[in-house]
């Protein structure tokens, strides 16, 4: 269990984090589609290629929506600003991504971000903490998407002050993080390989964690995940 006097929710919940900008050109659009995987197997897959080159030039290429995920790299550094909030960044998982586009992302650009609290939920042994991340130009002030985050923290729970677990969400019904699994077969089915250096390309883009590129702090997270997965078997059975 965590220590319950070194988190106080109140103050986790109304903290006014700074905002910040985020800047980007056209090579890391590409060099972060070719992390993800773009061109994997087939270099002249023009479905993929728009992604990395445009023969108008590189000012032209596209990018993949998902790179709005890179906007909300930071938000370690933010957590470890909030009052009271004591973790392992080892044992830091990313638990969720949740991303909204409101207009396609330029190929380079200067974007603000304001970032807040958006969910604070004590898991006994871990806590779960969500906040959400507003992207826009700063040039002209427009709205290009939204990213929620949740981490969980394992080892910073057990901070409720009552019987029942502490939860808070900005949005109630979670209806935006909730999605309901169909019963039915999928309609198509999509099968890739990834490359085994994969992930130390992808970190190029920003995601500096070691647990993706350090054996050694793998190791540790990989036994931690290990029992945390046989202890979560065990209250399910």
């Amino acid at each position: 269990m965590g220590d319950s006097s070194v988190i106080d929710p109140a103050a986790i919940i109304s903290h006014k984090f700074p905002e910040t900008t985020y800047t980007y050109n056209e090579r890391d659009t590409a060099l972060y589609a070719l992390g993800v995987g773009a061109c994997l197997r087939d270099a002249l897959d023009d479905k993929e290629l728009k992604y990395v080159y445009h023969q108008d030039g590189q000012q032209s290429i596209q990018v993949l929506p998902t790179f709005a995920a890179l906007f909300s790299l930071g938000i370690t550094s933010k957590i470890a600003q909030l009052p009271g909030m004591v973790y392992d960044p080892r044992l830091l998982l990313h638990g969720q991504q949740y991303i909204e586009i409101y207009k396609p992302l330029p190929s380079s650009g200067c974007i603000q971000n304001k970032v807040s609290v958006s969910g604070l939920h004590d898991k006994g042994k871990a806590t779960i903490l969500e906040c959400e991340i507003v992207s826009y130009e700063k040039d002209t002030g427009e709205l290009l998407c939204m990213n929620r985050s949740a981490v969980y923290l394992r080892g910073a729970g057990g901070f409720s002050k009552s019987s029942l677990p502490y939860s808070y969400s900005k949005y109630p019904s979670n209806q935006n993080l909730a999605f309901k699994i169909p019963k039915s077969q999928p309609f198509a089915v999509f099968e890739d390989c990834t490359q085994p250096s994969q992930a130390l390309l992808y970190r190029l883009s920003g995601d500096y964690n070691p647990l993706h590129s350090d054996p050694m702090v793998a190791e540790i997270a990989g036994q931690s995940y290990h029992q945390m997965y046989l202890q979560r078997r065990s209250e399910l059975d």
